[in-house]
């Protein structure tokens, strides 16, 4: 007999009846009190917007304090029966108590000509379905990111950063949350600049990003612990999470990137030290268990530790309990089942080591180093006319070399830029350095130095320290990126 009640959808039917005493109480007092002192259009945007959070706010006490349990999808039959009987009641309303006009009144309704009395119809259509309280292993979806998704997750940007910052989030200047993406997290840091692409999903118990890292589209982040350091990248697809413990804990460092479909597993800890480069379709997998222990077949759980410099290229599968040292480099297709040293290279299934140090990292003479610059800045003028900016041929000499630009748009289009790389830290080279110079050096810079170019309106690349700055522009992150393509990734120090 209780069950016959709780599913008795005359319960939800007979709740509509707070509908009609909220809006005839709220428009009563806004035309008596409130539209006397603003213009038509304004009161009619605010009372509409007002009145469609007031009513969000009734149906949501309503069906989680009022009335019994249901089963969502005959909510959905509710819904329309509230719609029905909220056209009528609103039109006798606003007909013989307002005395609008019938034809001004079904206007209203018209979402597509701008107009808001549509979004109080779907409060009442969608309203009992999201709000209801649901028998155990009926999904809640306003609960579920999917739910989330489809509120939170449509706020633009700006309104969908103050909402967590409300909720105590810790988020910087610069920031971009795309859209349907949502931080499901109890602690939320992230930094200036950073931008989380369109649906992403992050669920943490904490969750850290630094300054100008990025998410790309449709990144999946759910596990206990997430820290992410500056400047990193994590392509589309990217999956983070697994079997969760209070272990379950991600690290990655400054300036690395994970590329596009790889699935990480952090049932364990994962540490993923400074630059470096996961490809993409990757699998790094802290558990290994399907068939019972007790049985004697194998089961395993441990940590991953990545050091600083490593490169994966695409397909590595990392299994449990494995250290990889710093700037290793793994082979494509590789599964790696024990540690790696640092500065070796390894490849096979299972890996072995092929080659380390020496006889795999090459030791260049200094003239070598000038040659390969010289190389890159003939194939930059090449990948920049491609892009239809206008580049001069480039002057190779023994201590420098250089050439003029200018973009298709913006700033840099109606004036001379200038790229040289110095070779030799001397006078007569500095002063040969004009304005809107991009100076890319293969000696350490000073301070002195470094703020001299930015105080000029110039940028400064430090290939010996791995660091740049000046302003961040469009021009500058595209020779960044032109030195990332060779493995030097720079961290941003201005």
């Amino acid at each position: 007999m209780e069950e016959l009640i709780k599913n008795n959808r005359s319960f939800a039917v007979a709740a509509w009846i707070f509908m009609p005493i909220i809006t005839v109480v709220f428009e009563w007092l806004w035309i008596t009190y409130i539209a006397t002192v603003l213009t038509a259009e304004i009161s009619y945007v605010m009372r509409n917007l007002i009145l469609f959070f007031l009513l969000i706010l009734t149906v949501n006490v309503v069906f989680k304090k009022l009335v019994p349990r249901y089963r969502r999808g005959s909510m959905l039959i509710v819904g329309l029966l509230w719609v029905l009987l909220f056209v009528v009641f609103d039109f006798m309303f606003q007909y013989y108590i307002n005395m609008i006009n019938p034809d001004v009144f079904l206007l209203d309704y018209n979402i597509f000509a701008g107009r808001l009395r549509g979004l109080l119809l779907l409060v009442m259509f969608f309203g009992p379905f999201f709000m209801v309280r649901t028998h155990i292993g009926d999904p809640d979806l306003f609960s579920m990111p999917i739910g989330k998704m489809a509120t939170i997750g449509l706020l633009p940007s700006s309104l969908k950063i103050a909402y967590y910052r409300r909720k105590g989030a810790e988020i910087g200047e610069g920031v971009s949350i795309g859209p349907l993406a949502i931080l499901d997290c109890k602690k939320i840091v992230i930094g200036d600049h950073v931008d989380i692409g369109m649906a992403c999903i992050i669920r943490a118990n904490e969750f850290e990003i630094g300054k100008y890292s990025k998410l790309g589209m449709l990144v999946i982040i759910d596990t206990h612990k997430v820290t992410i350091g500056e400047e990193v990248t994590i392509q589309e697809q990217v999956y983070i999470g697994g079997l969760k413990t209070d272990k379950s804990t991600i690290e990655i460092g400054d300036l690395s990137m994970i590329f596009a479909q790889s699935v990480i597993n952090p049932t364990h800890p994962i540490k993923i030290g400074k630059r470096v480069g996961i490809g993409g379709s990757n699998f790094l997998f802290t558990h290994g268990t399907w068939q019972p222990i007790l049985d004697g077949f194998p089961v395993a759980f441990g940590p991953i530790t990545i050091e600083d410099g490593v490169w994966f290229p695409w397909r590595v599968f990392v299994l449990p309990n494995v250290h990889i040292g710093k700037e290793a480099t793994i082979g494509a297709g590789s599964v790696i089942n024990r540690d790696i040293p640092a500065r070796s290279l390894a490849a096979g299934v299972p890996a072995k080591v092929l080659r380390k140090d020496e006889e795999y990292i090459k030791k260049y003479t200094d003239k070598e180093k000038r040659d390969i610059l010289k190389d890159m800045l003939v194939e930059l003028v090449g990948y920049l006319r491609i892009e239809d900016w206008q580049a001069t041929d480039p002057i190779l000499d023994d201590a420098y070399a250089k050439t003029t630009f200018r973009t298709p748009f913006g700033p840099s289009s109606k004036r001379d830029n200038h790229i040289v790389f110095m070779f030799e830290d001397k006078k007569e080279y500095w002063d040969m350095i004009q304005e809107n110079s991009f100076v890319i050096t293969l000696f350490p810079l000073d301070m002195e130095r470094i703020s001299s170019l930015e105080q000029a309106g110039s940028w400064w690349f430090d290939l010996a320290n791995s660091t740049w700055g000046g302003k961040r522009t469009k021009v500058s992150l595209v020779i960044n990126l032109w030195l990332s393509r060779y493995g030097h990734w720079l961290k941003y120090s201005s």
